[in-house]
């Protein structure tokens, strides 16, 4: 069903986004602000005294163990655009780029299906696979849906 919602609105949901996106119905979402796993190749575990206290994300991506193959599937017959960047990324920077892109493809996807044509996406990435991921998104929603870029300041907060 399109339009729709069939959730609470002003929902926050905090879970692998993907299996909650595809219970949604079409073109509901106002907003979607999303802070994915970065590709950095590395192991990440919550500090002792947080909430997550024991929580671990290995922030490793493996083709063989990580890309479904519906995904391929369904990259390859309906997002053609979309599978040649996967697939050149693979090709020049190896299995885990290609893998790590072919996760956020299948979400990105699911985010445009389920954002309204008047909503908007925060995509929360850094330089490591960033460029790749605005290729992603130039291809699904159009280059001309691109508005801006907010850059963050780690050293100093533009404070003289």
């Amino acid at each position: 069903m399109s339009g729709q919602p069939n959730f609470t609105n002003r929902t926050l949901f905090h879970h692998d986004n993907l299996a909650v996106m595809r219970g949604m119905n079409t073109a509901t979402i106002d907003l979607i602000a999303t802070d994915p796993p970065f590709n950095k190749g590395k192991d990440f575990h919550a500090t002792p005294d947080s909430l997550a206290k024991g929580g671990k994300f290995q922030d490793r991506w493996r083709w063989d163990d990580d890309v479904e193959g519906e995904w391929i599937d369904q990259l390859q017959d309906d997002w053609p655009n979309v599978w040649r960047i996967i697939a050149a990324a693979r090709g020049s920077w190896g299995d885990d780029l290609g893998a790590f892109l072919c996760f956020m493809a299948v979400r990105l996807l699911e985010m445009h299906r389920v954002l309204k044509s008047t909503g908007t996406l925060y995509l929360h990435c850094d330089p490591t696979a960033g460029h790749y991921l605005k290729s992603l998104l130039d291809a699904i929603f159009g280059r001309k849906q691109f508005r801006n870029e907010i850059i963050w300041c780690y050293m100093g907060g533009g404070i003289q």
